[in-house]
């Protein structure tokens, strides 16, 4: 079988992860990075391209149309080009790894998913999320009873950002940016993956006693304490079809970043994943933890892509799966509304050495105390918090619909000065 050809679209940011991956896994014999299209490089990034001869293009419409003997591209570029970049690329005959989230917009993602339906080319997209080894020790947990019936999955993100995150591209923190919806937010961007992996989890859960599970309604409160558009905290419930809250919390205004971590509380034992791809099973307060790592999780999407490429195996991350994070995730700032401020005597600066971002006074017990309960922090009694309206997503498309666009100009709109 011959070594698939890919091209890349995107080399800045983490896109130059995917060069130095492409252009190691060319060197194991894997694949063969054969273009790649950006409109600048960095010094570095040109001097790699240039010892190695890959292809440069500064137009990747112009590198779609040149290099037809590649199989996949992979994208990662800003997050109003995913669309449109990854139908361009299916449409001129690739398959497509598409970095997360697959689009800001649910009305995108279905876009893609009905090019890639006419076309017939694959599109995965690059979340990362518990390995197959995890995901089956799991199941197994749960389809044999060792912690009864699944009650709750709980997810909880506790990371100190610097300000020096907000000024790293135009759109950091925004709603919008150049006429385009970006909402990057917390939940949108660093702790994307474990929104997604909940909701996998989630479907791993129900296919393994024999049940259908998807979201059908989110509610969620969202808050910066930085000088931001969007949110850098935000808690929220997402209620699926068969009756399972999925409970989850996340801050960038923590005094230090913990590993993200998803707990699954059961009748008789509980479940935890974290990012290493560890796995504890508690069982009537015995725990026993299992080492579920598989290797980088970039590579194991190209290999994965490949292999569904060549029929030997399915994706990973599918773009119908993705859609359910962006269904939640537009749900959630439905849900929400607007992204209110946190009032400025619960705020101070981090304690990160160089351009310290915001710190929520509190803020990791208020998480924890949420978290254990399985309570939004509206639900808690903290000051600052406000509850939202619970979304319905059953017949949900088109985003925005309740949600205001607009960030206010002094940071705090007039429903947070109600607070």
């Amino acid at each position: 079988m011959s070594v698939r050809k890919a091209l890349l679209i995107g080399v800045g940011g983490f896109g130059r992860n995917h060069l130095n991956e492409l252009a190691r896994l060319t060197d194991a014999g894997l694949l063969e990075l054969a273009a790649i299209s950006d409109v600048r490089l960095t010094e570095s990034a040109a001097a790699l391209v240039a010892e190695r001869g890959i292809r440069h293009y500064a137009d990747y419409r112009d590198m779609l149309s040149a290099e037809t003997g590649a199989d996949f591209v992979v994208i990662s570029t800003p997050i109003p080009l995913h669309a449109p970049m990854s139908i361009g690329a299916m449409e001129a005959g690739y398959h497509v790894l598409l970095e997360k989230p697959p689009a800001a917009l649910l009305q995108d993602v279905d876009r893609i998913a009905e090019t890639a339906a006419r076309t017939g080319k694959l599109c995965a997209v690059n979340f990362f999320a518990p390995s197959r080894k995890a995901q089956s020790l799991i199941a197994n947990a749960i389809a044999s009873g060792e912690i009864g019936r699944v009650e709750r999955f709980k997810a909880i993100a506790l990371l100190q950002r610097a300000a020096a995150y907000f000024g790293r591209t135009p759109w950091a923190g925004k709603l919008t940016a150049a006429g385009n919806v970006v909402l990057d937010g917390a939940f949108h961007n660093p702790a994307a993956h474990l929104l997604y992996s909940m909701l996998k989890l989630a479907e791993t859960a129900a296919d393994a006693v024999g049940r259908e599970s998807q979201p059908v309604s989110v509610a969620a409160e969202m808050y910066h304490a930085n000088p931001i558009e969007s949110d850098d905290t935000t808690a929220m419930r997402v209620e699926m079809s068969d009756g399972t809250p999925l409970c989850y919390y996340v801050t960038l205004c923590a005094k230090e970043t913990e590993t993200q971590r998803i707990r699954i509380e059961g009748t008789e034992g509980t479940i935890e994943w974290n990012y290493d791809d560890q796995v504890k099973i508690w069982r009537y307060g015995l725990g026993k933890t299992y080492d579920c790592a598989e290797g980088g999780f970039v590579e194991r999407r190209y290999r994965n892509l490949i292999r569904s490429i060549d029929g030997l195996d399915g994706l990973d991350v599918s773009l119908d799966s993705a859609r359910r994070f962006t269904l939640v995730a537009n749900g959630a700032f439905e849900s929400a509304r607007v992204i209110r401020g946190i009032p400025p005597a619960f705020v101070r600066l981090s304690d990160a050495q160089d351009q310290p971002g915001a710190y929520i006074e509190g803020i990791e017990t208020a998480i924890k105390d949420a978290f254990a309960a399985g309570k939004l922090l509206s639900e808690t009694g903290l000051p600052w918090a406000a509850q939202p309206e619970s979304f319905d997503l059953r017949a949900y498309r088109r985003f925005p619909q309740r949600f205001r666009m607009t960030a206010p100009s002094t940071g705090r709109s007039e429903e947070e000065g109600k607070l």
